[in-house]
């Protein structure tokens, strides 16, 4: 019998060899641990009355609830269980799945191996015809002088022949409160399957929020996955799609709102491990104030991997003088047969557009706001619940109105 305790004290010696990041690796050049290497962390104690709390966003769905690490509540049937059960009758090769820190790439992401060395439980979830839509919310909340941590993990099966939707809250209770956040989500969609992926980032000023998504795909099958920015401290997403059979396709968007000293780093890999698959990348910024953001974009295509087509972008405007973006989309191909292209813009409002707009009478700040609003469309558009786009269109208009 496996236990996560086994799989905690594997990966602590993994980081134990591996240690952190320096700046001349290539995926944390632009990035800074300094600060956060020299905190302490504390555990609190969680009570469940403390989640009392009127959520931005509130769907008609099976919900998850998992509060400072702690699973609180989730759906009691045979789709979901929790990893430790999960365990207690597995076999080696699910057992081998959750060593996530054996990974080849495995230096590339010490968060990864930190949060398997440090996860108490986790979710596991089977989703089909009959089960098709969760939400789930990882809440943070801390009310004590010092940093708190948590980790939270989550793995998702998208089965075969399925059409899923899944909604991701990283949410914080107290926009002052001090955590650390640390998420590993895996997901597998499988032959003829698509999935429908929402991540809503509300964290806290104060918060360092890690997070580590993978997506593997079979034959036939679709993955649509939108992220977004709503508010910040310091944090890092990295996405790895792995196209593993023929015929699989994704999209992936972002779009991320940047103010006052908030730092947000977004890392997407995108890995065409087969012939005739398809992906696009769209990731889209507004940064203000004294922010600081990172995009870094890889599209790898391997020898064999025939008939490629891939799309990789990141737009960005810029509203202040001290605000900065470095976006660094990249493509590695070893195959001839493909069509691949990436682009980056940074840039400014559109004065000519501005002008068009106040001579017919329109203020500056709604001429800014028509603007910005024309900017962000193109990733909110297709939001499949009504609910959550109104969610999503309301705190973008928040955000202008600030």
């Amino acid at each position: 019998m496996f236990s996560i305790a086994d799989i905690n004290k594997q990966a602590q010696e993994k980081f134990n060899k591996v240690g952190y990041p320096s700046s001349k690796n290539e995926f944390w050049r632009y990035t800074s641990l300094k600060k956060f290497k020299s905190l302490d962390f504390i555990n609190i104690e969680n009570k469940e009355n403390d989640i009392k709390h009127s959520f931005s966003f509130n769907l008609d769905i099976p919900c998850i609830t998992i509060y400072n690490g702690k699973i609180i509540s989730y759906p009691k049937n045979k789709n979901c269980s929790l990893l430790s059960d999960k365990l207690k009758d597995c076999d080696n090769i699910f057992f081998d799945s959750l060593l996530t820190h054996n990974r080849n790439d495995i230096e590339n992401n010490p968060f990864l191996i930190l949060n398997n060395a440090n996860f108490k439980n986790g979710v596991y979830l089977d989703l089909d015809k009959k089960f098709d839509k969760v939400q789930i919310r990882m809440i943070s909340d801390n009310k004590n002088k010092d940093y708190s941590s948590a980790f939270n993990k989550i793995i998702i099966n998208s089965e075969k022949d399925s059409n899923s939707c899944v909604y991701l809250h990283y949410v914080c209770l107290d926009n002052q409160s001090k955590y650390y956040k640390n998420s590993n989500i895996d997901i597998n969609v499988k032959e003829n399957s698509s999935i429908s992926l929402y991540n809503v980032f509300d964290e806290s000023s104060n918060s360092y929020s890690m997070n580590n998504i993978s997506i593997n795909q079979d034959s036939n099958s679709k993955v649509n996955s939108k992220s977004f920015y709503i508010n910040s401290g310091f944090i890092r997403t990295n996405i790895i799609n792995n196209l593993n059979k023929a015929n699989a396709y994704s999209r992936l968007d972002g779009l991320f709102f940047a103010k006052e000293n908030e730092f947000i780093d977004n890392n997407i890999i995108v890995n065409h491990n087969s012939p005739h698959t398809f992906s696009n990348v769209l990731y889209k910024g507004i940064l203000d104030d004294n922010s600081n953001s990172i995009f870094n974009g890889l599209v790898n295509v391997p020898k064999d991997s025939n008939q490629i087509n891939s799309d990789q972008k990141n737009h960005n405007i810029i509203l202040s003088e001290n605000a900065k973006i470095n976006s660094n989309p990249k493509l590695k191909i070893s195959c001839d047969d493909v069509k691949c292209a990436h682009g980056s813009t940074i840039g400014n409002l559109d004065e000519d557009a501005l002008f068009y707009l106040r001579s017919r009478g329109i203020g500056l700040e709604k001429s800014k706001q028509i603007l910005l609003k024309s900017f962000v469309n193109e990733i909110t558009d297709g939001i499949e619940s009504s609910n959550f786009k109104n969610y999503i269109d309301n705190s973008i208009e928040s955000t202008f109105n600030e």
